[in-house]
């Protein structure tokens, strides 16, 4: 008998261009010098990940600005592509450490088995 973990997210919800609310799971916080950054995933296809039993085409990541005010938290996108990708950089290794050591364990391993023969 195995019991599914359900995960439970802050979420926020942020009006695209056209109007449209959507929800975000917030992942985690980064802290950089510029600053901090939420690092945010659609909460539909988290939530469908999750549900699968395949591991899927995984789930978006979005990066913002973050700063908390008296009325609440602004989120502003981070347009600026060597900072995006050094939030990224971060929050991955915060989200999914274990996992890219694992794997990187793994590539090693093969790598060494190759060199043998």
């Amino acid at each position: 008998m195995s019991q599914q973990e359900e995960t439970e997210y802050e979420t926020v919800t942020l009006t695209d261009e056209e109007g449209n609310d959507r929800e975000f799971a917030l992942l985690t916080l980064v802290e950089l010098e510029e600053g901090t950054f939420a690092v945010l995933a659609p909460l539909d296809q988290l939530e469908a990940m999750e549900s699968d039993e395949d591991e899927g085409p995984g789930f978006d990541l979005y990066a913002f600005a973050y700063k908390e005010t008296d009325e609440g938290v602004d989120l502003d996108p981070v347009e600026d592509e060597a900072l995006l990708e050094r939030v990224f950089e971060v929050a991955e290794e915060v989200l999914f450490g274990d996992e890219l050591d694992e794997d990187e364990d793994e590539d090693e391993d093969e790598d060494e088995d190759e060199d043998e023969n």
